[in-house]
Formats: structure tokens, C-alpha cells, sequence
């Protein structure tokens, strides 16, 4: 029993580096078109580099440990540095996405400075409260792309919760991210931030569709549930979604959260009557879709390969693994596996590549 526990650990410990040497020994151009689709934070640059050299990601994710402790000037040069291996390689620019919404969740700051919260437009008149909103987000957006940064994964449209958290909500904290409990207020400055972003080439990413304002589990570590029905969601909590992604060039993200009266159980993330059915078909939305973390709990409850594979298969464009760093590998591996047995849709594939193509020509 402690021989089977010894060598199941070692393969544990060992299988990053199993899927890192067979990620990379992976060299042919049909693999580019599952690889271009991950974007991957990280804490190694030497890490980073080798996978960005010869293309088996699509972008990169910035956050709290890649800056903390540097100056704009170290932080905007590691990006270029990047970028110039992209160049020098013939190959397409990266994505370079972070989470900076403003308020308690700014990752770049600093050594960016604080914004503040989009809630704190709330309180200003009706008629002043979109022009607020596009001028925070032109500065922020000025600001972030001064640095490299291309993707903003923010604003939050998730409404408001009316409830106080549950007792194990220790990452979401909606309550203190989200714009307003008011749909109509929420979309007016949910919007107008996206625009700002846009006028300085920076794209805005509403998030976390279908909305975590009713949802009291935390996704970073247990699995949701939204069971309120279309028709009501149609009317409050994807009023703010909806009003950003009628924006031309504004992405959105899919969270873990299922949305049960549509696909039960199955997470929105890698729900094709979500993403392709809602979104694409009933919406007509034509821009990129992110996944949330592929590494949070609800993600993986059922296996980082069924998630990354999942997530393909149902429309997501840009697949993110963003805080574990010994899950790139892994995930990479899971989507080539899922390539070269035939399991991924080569149409919808296609599809999203046109969609990426879209955004870096922006």
C-alpha cells in the first residue's frame, strides 16, 4: 500500500516535467493551432521564454508576483523582451492580459497606481456617470499600455450580491468588486470603462459570465451553480454583460459557475450551449471568449483535461492558467493529447482562430 502511495506521488512530482519535455519536443504546425489559444502566467521568465520562442502559447498573464518589488521601467522591458523574441521569430504578438479592475483587485499596483473602484462612479449623477466611467478607463487603459499590457480582464459585470457571502468565500469577494446592485447603473459605467480601455488599445473583458452575483460558493475551490431561469437573467444580471459586448472588439469571460436551466451541472466555461448556443447564436457575438482560471477547483473537479478539452470544444478562444505555473504543461499536453486523437472540433477550432486573428490585427 505505501509502495502504490510512494510511486503515485513520484509520478505527481514528475509528470510537469513528462509533459514539458513531450510539449516541447511537439513541433508541427497543426500544434500551433491548439497551442496559440493558452495564455499562462508565470514565475519563471527562463520558463516563459522557451515556451514563447517557439510559439506554444498564445499570451501571457501578469499579476501581483510578476511586479511586486519592480519599477514600470523593468516591468515594461520583461514584456518588450518578449515581444522582441515574437519578432525576431516571424511569429504573431502575444495577448498580454492582466487583472487590473480598479479597487481591491489592482495586481499591477503598484508600481501602477491605484485606480479606483468602478463602484465609486455609482454615486455620481445619472448623466455624468458614463463620461466618468470612459475617462477612468482611458487613463487606466494609457497606463496599462504603456507597459505592454493588451488585455484587461475587467470590467466586472457581475451585479451586486443582495446576500452576504458564504462562510468559505475567501477569493471571489463580488460584494466588494462589483459596480452596483442596479443593472441599468452597472451596464452605463460598465461600458463607458470599456470604451476608455478601447480608445487606448487595451481590450475589456466582462466578466464572469453568467454572473457570480447570486452564486455564494467560491469557484477557486468548490464547484457553483446559477439555477435562475433565462428569461430573469435576461432582465437583470446580464443587462451589464450584454451592454459591453454589444461593443465592437470587448471580450468576455466564462466562469466555472453552471448554469443549470441550460446545461446542467456542466461548468460555463466549457458549455457549448452557452458559449456557441447564448452568446455566439442568441447574442451574436462575434469577439473572444476567455476562460477563467483552468486551474480553480470548480475548473478541475473533473479533470484538467476534461476542462481544457471541454473549454475548446464549446467556443472558448483564449484558455487561461494563470496561478499554478506547474499546470501549463500539463494543460498544454491535455489539449495536444485531445488534438492528436481526433476529440477536438477542427471547425470550431478554425472558427476561434479567425477570432484571435481579429484581435491581435487590433
Amino acid at each position: 500500500m505505501f509502495a502504490v502511495v510512494g510511486m503515485l506521488a513520484v509520478w505527481q512530482a514528475a509528470r510537469p516535467w513528462i509533459d514539458r519535455h513531450y510539449v516541447l519536443a511537439n513541433r508541427e504546425p497543426e500544434t500551433v493551432d491548439v497551442e496559440r489559444h493558452f495564455v499562462v502566467g508565470y514565475d519563471n521568465i527562463a520558463t516563459i521564454r522557451e515556451l514563447v520562442r517557439d510559439a506554444h502559447i498564445g499570451g501571457i498573464f501578469l499579476t501581483r508576483r510578476n511586479v511586486e518589488g519592480r519599477t514600470l521601467t523593468e516591468v515594461a522591458a520583461e514584456i518588450d523582451g518578449l515581444q522582441s523574441i515574437r519578432r525576431e521569430a516571424g511569429l504573431p504578438g502575444l495577448i498580454v492580459a492582466a487583472d487590473q479592475e480598479g479597487g481591491p483587485v489592482s495586481h499591477l499596483s503598484p508600481p501602477l497606481p491605484i485606480p479606483p473602484a468602478l463602484s465609486s462612479i455609482a454615486g455620481l449623477p445619472l448623466d455624468k456617470r458614463f463620461e466618468a466611467a470612459e475617462q477612468l478607463g482611458v487613463v487606466q487603459g494609457s497606463a496599462l499600455r504603456e507597459i505592454g499590457i493588451t488585455m484587461d480582464l475587467a470590467p466586472v459585470c457581475d451585479l451586486m450580491p443582495q446576500s452576504p457571502p458564504g462562510i468559505f468565500d475567501r477569493h471571489t469577494r463580488i460584494a466588494a468588486r462589483s459596480i452596483s446592485d442596479d443593472p441599468t447603473i452597472a451596464a452605463v459605467i460598465a461600458s463607458g470603462f470599456s470604451k476608455g480601455l478601447l480608445a487606448m488599445g487595451v481590450t475589456p473583458t466582462a466578466k464572469h459570465f453568467p454572473g457570480l452575483g447570486r452564486v455564494t460558493a467560491d469557484t477557486h475551490l468548490f464547484s457553483a451553480s446559477l439555477n435562475t431561469a433565462e428569461e430573469d437573467l435576461l432582465k437583470t444580471d446580464w443587462v451589464p454583460f450584454r451592454a459591453v459586448l454589444d461593443i465592437p472588439g470587448a471580450a468576455v469571460m466564462l466562469s466555472h459557475v453552471s448554469l443549470d436551466n441550460v446545461e446542467f451541472g456542466v461548468p460555463a466555461s466549457r458549455s457549448k450551449r452557452v458559449i456557441t448556443g447564448i452568446l455566439r447564436e442568441q447574442w451574436g457575438f462575434r469577439g473572444v471568449a476567455i476562460s477563467d482560471d483552468l486551474t480553480m477547483g470548480a475548473a478541475q473537479h473533473a479533470g484538467l483535461c476534461r476542462a481544457v478539452e471541454g473549454a475548446f470544444n464549446a467556443g472558448i478562444d483564449l484558455l487561461l492558467v494563470s496561478w499554478d505555473a506547474d499546470k501549463i504543461y500539463p494543460a498544454l499536453r491535455c489539449g495536444l493529447d485531445a488534438l492528436n486523437a481526433g476529440r477536438l472540433d477542427r471547425a470550431m477550432l478554425k472558427q476561434s482562430a479567425q477570432r484571435l486573428d481579429q484581435l491581435k490585427g487590433r
